[in-house]
Parts: C-alpha cells; sequence; structure tokens
C-alpha cells in the first residue's frame, strides 16, 4: 500500500485512494492540445493523463467535461473514448461538493459584478475549486491571475477560499513525469 494512502474497501475490493487529487479545468486539456502538448508532438503527455486518470490521480468534474467533450474535434473524441477510465468525469452530487460549490458562487457573487460572476458560475471552474476543496485535492489550471481583471479567475477564486492551485506542468512533475522512459 502507498504509504500515506487512504485504503477503503469497496464492493468486497480494497481500493487504494491516492495521496492526492488533481482536479483539472477544461483549458487545461484545451491549452495542452492546442499548445506545448499537442498530441502529434508529445504522445506522451496524453498517455501519462490517461495513466494518472487511472490510478485516480487526475479527475475532472463532469461540467469541465462536457465543456471539452461539446464538439467533433480530436480532443472531445480522446475524451469521450475516457469517459469512464477512473474518475475522469466525475459527478457533482456528493453533499460536501455542492456545499463547497455553495461557498464558491457565494464567494463570487459578493465580490465581483452580477455579469461576471455569471459568467463564471455557468461553467465548470466552480465546480473545479469546490471538488478540490471537498477532496482535499488541488485545483489544476492554465489561467493567468492577472489576466483580463475584469473576469473571475480560478487562481483568484482558490486563493481567497484556500484552495491549493497548480499550473499543468507542475502536476506533471509532481506525479513523476512523463518522457521516454
Amino acid at each position: 500500500m502507498h504509504e500515506g494512502a487512504d485504503a477503503r474497501e469497496v464492493r468486497g475490493e480494497v481500493e487504494i485512494a491516492p495521496l492526492s487529487v488533481y482536479w483539472i479545468d477544461s483549458g487545461v486539456l484545451i491549452g495542452a492540445k492546442n499548445g506545448l502538448y499537442a498530441p502529434e508532438l508529445v504522445p506522451a503527455f496524453w498517455t501519462f493523463i490517461e495513466t494518472q486518470l487511472k490510478n485516480g490521480n487526475v479527475r475532472m468534474p463532469k461540467k469541465c467535461f462536457d465543456e471539452v467533450t461539446d464538439g467533433n474535434d480530436w480532443l472531445a473524441k480522446w475524451c469521450k473514448q475516457r469517459k469512464n477510465v477512473g474518475h475522469f468525469c466525475c459527478k457533482s452530487s456528493a453533499r460536501d461538493v455542492q456545499q463547497h460549490y455553495a461557498t464558491v458562487a457565494a464567494h463570487v457573487m459578493n465580490k465581483y459584478p452580477q455579469h461576471a460572476a455569471a459568467e463564471f458560475l455557468k461553467g465548470g471552474d466552480g465546480w473545479v475549486i469546490a471538488h478540490a476543496a471537498a477532496s482535499g485535492g488541488f485545483v489544476v489550471t492554465e489561467e493567468l491571475r492577472n489576466k483580463y481583471k475584469s473576469k473571475v479567475k480560478i487562481p483568484i477564486i482558490s486563493k481567497d477560499l484556500r484552495v491549493t492551485w497548480k499550473a499543468t506542468h507542475e502536476m506533471c512533475k509532481e506525479l513523476g513525469g512523463f518522457g521516454n522512459g
């Protein structure tokens, strides 16, 4: 068993929970596909993500999953084919996740103008933060804190609510990285 891992009995089997869960927002995969981790350039990144999904280390709220699968491009197909891998597409029905989302929503509505708060809350960003807060995990995002100051940003809300956020490269490094062996 992993040192510090949480072992629970599930359906007669022992499930070992990961030490830390990295909750990725849709922009992580969209940015990876369109940028430095493009599948034709760095296929090892996509193998790494799939392995981490299988291990339960990387997860995505359903709302974010829906954002990346709303289409027919390479990424949408890749994600749809892996929907049931590990905990890739996580529903947000758990009471603690709902409670954390209510905290996120209240905070955003109190801090930002109504139009900015509504824009943030209609997407999956608040759910990434809520899942990370509920699980004691990390938010993974590529949003920049100071770009477009009028827009509500995941890193700012995460910091305000004391939920740790990381960039994609930090997550990859902490999970052992990927490469040619």
